[in-house]
């Protein structure tokens, strides 16, 4: 009987040992819908910034291939496509500035699960 309970009890300790930290990890978890929420919302702008950065990119690439195939003579289109490269160009650091505070931004928010 007394050997019994020696086996017994480091047993049921050992149990509640393993129990008790994942009880404690199932309450630490952020549960909380407002964060979600905000995170899922901080998550769609930074896509659509992608998205509208992706654009530019083709939009110059574009842009840089029409200049090669203008014909020199017609000096106000080269200048007009050049502007314009140059506006885009701007636009693209703009959207790149934006996207990297979008990114910090999040990872202040501390969201949870987040890949960037």
């Amino acid at each position: 009987m007394k050997m019994m309970h020696l086996l017994l009890y480091p047993t049921i300790a050992l149990l509640f040992c393993q129990v008790l930290p994942a009880q404690d990890f199932q309450r630490s978890v952020i549960t909380d819908p407002s964060i979600s929420r905000r995170c899922e919302g901080l998550l769609s702008e930074r896509q659509q910034k992608i998205r509208h950065k992706q654009r530019l990119d083709s939009l110059l690439l574009r842009n840089q291939k029409v200049q090669t195939l203008t014909p020199p003579e017609k000096l106000t289109l080269k200048r007009k496509l050049e502007t314009h490269n140059s506006r885009v160009q701007q636009e693209q650091r703009l959207a790149l500035v934006q996207i990297q505070q979008l990114e910090e931004t999040i990872v202040r928010q501390g969201c949870p699960g987040i890949r960037l």
